[in-house]
């Protein structure tokens, strides 16, 4: 049943991912007419807040039932996970819309910016994993640096080099 929410978090970056562009092309693979259903939700989600609350929303109910339920009679744990997920969702958002500036402008800045995000998107989940106690802390053997805070200064490197980043044309 959680399964649900999931399958349309996918449909969605479906649409995304094959909406028309600026002149009215659609830019993703595939031929045919669409319906009128597919334009309105494409049309719906252009809009970038309710683009955040379908994409939270969808994200908190499909992972709601495995991870906080087990807590909930930690209260403590409920805050402390729940601080993970809205992390997790606003990482979720960043990578969603650098990802869809990326398709629009073709910047390398902005490609720079959006795989820093989708790092920012993996160490949340890693967090999120390690708060609920389903990963344990896991190290660099030898000397004992957390992956999550290597890939920490991986994104900001990225980021960086997407900030800071000259285009020449």
């Amino acid at each position: 049943m959680y399964q649900i929410p999931f399958k349309l978090l996918l449909l969605i970056y479906y649409f995304l991912l094959n909406r028309d562009d600026e002149n009215g092309r659609n830019s993703g693979g595939g031929g045919g007419g669409s319906s009128s259903y597919i334009e309105y939700i494409q049309n719906f989600l252009n809009n970038k807040t309710h683009l955040f609350l379908v994409l939270s929303i969808l994200f908190t109910s499909s992972i709601f039932y495995p991870l906080i339920i087990p807590h909930l009679y930690h209260p403590s744990m409920i805050f402390h996970i729940s601080i993970h997920i809205l992390s997790l969702n606003l990482a979720l958002f960043l990578t969603v819309i650098s990802i869809l500036s990326f398709k629009k402008t073709k910047s390398k800045k902005v490609f720079l910016t959006s795989l820093s995000f989708g790092v920012l998107l993996a160490i949340e989940f890693l967090y999120l994993l390690q708060s609920t106690d389903i990963l344990g802390d896991f190290r660099i053997p030898y000397i004992e640096i957390e992956i999550p805070h290597m890939l920490l200064l991986f994104m900001l490197t990225l980021f960086a080099a997407g900030v800071i980043r000259v285009e020449r044309r």
